[in-house]
């Protein structure tokens, strides 16, 4: 399969699938692993060294540890939570400065298939606001969830919100029958944070996708 998203493009799949994906999506940066080299190159995609990569962790969803929170905070999902704009908020909190995840950005991936409310997962503060959030999603067909995206509000760090949520989320997914969970994440040393929360509960590297940029023609 392969994901665009503007001019950039990731993609999983067997050497037989990678050209076709390519010609299909044509984009200006490729998210891949090494071994992949030779392939781009012949579609004017060459490896970018400087450019930041990405980590793809994977965990077992046996033995997931019990989701604690502070005192006033709880967890939930978005199947019993109805404030859709406190969520969007929390996200563009989370991902500020620069964020462009607007409330009208949410319903799109509200109405985007495979999504599900009840794998939205959230942790609200006191005061009923989304201090937290794991957004999950399960492939019922190979029993794999993936967490995407992840994040905490930065008037609410520290407390331990997102390993709570994420393990919230993660014991939501096995529930449901995923056997195995994945999570990717920013694997240079300037972005260090989101693995060593990974790493906290469970995951481990599962292998490396580094960036290749179309030539200049």
């Amino acid at each position: 399969w392969g994901y665009r998203l503007g001019g950039e493009l990731e993609y999983d799949g067997d050497s037989g699938e990678i050209d076709a994906i390519l010609e299909w999506a044509r984009p200006a940066r490729v998210l891949a692993t090494l071994s992949d080299a030779d392939v781009l190159a012949r579609h004017g995609l060459l490896h970018d060294p400087a450019a930041p990569w990405m980590k793809e962790n994977a965990r077992s969803l046996d033995d997931i540890d019990e989701p604690r929170v502070p005192p006033g905070y709880r967890l939930t999902t978005m199947a019993d939570y109805a404030d859709t704009a406190s969520r969007s908020a929390a996200h563009r909190s989370a991902f500020a400065p620069g964020s462009w995840f607007t409330d009208e950005v949410y319903a799109v991936v509200r109405a985007t298939w495979p999504y599900r409310s009840d794998f939205d997962c959230v942790c609200l503060a006191p005061d009923g606001s989304v201090a937290s959030y794991t957004l999950a999603w399960l492939d019922e067909s190979n029993a794999v969830g993936e967490l995407e995206p992840v994040g905490t509000r930065a008037d609410h760090r520290h407390r331990g919100l997102a390993r709570a949520t994420n393990l919230f989320a993660l014991r939501r997914l096995h529930d449901e029958g995923a056997k195995l969970a994945l999570v990717a994440c920013r694997g240079d040393d300037a972005y260090p944070a989101p693995f060593a929360l990974y790493s906290s509960i469970g995951f481990r590297e599962r292998r490396r996708l580094v960036a290749f940029q179309r030539a200049a023609e």
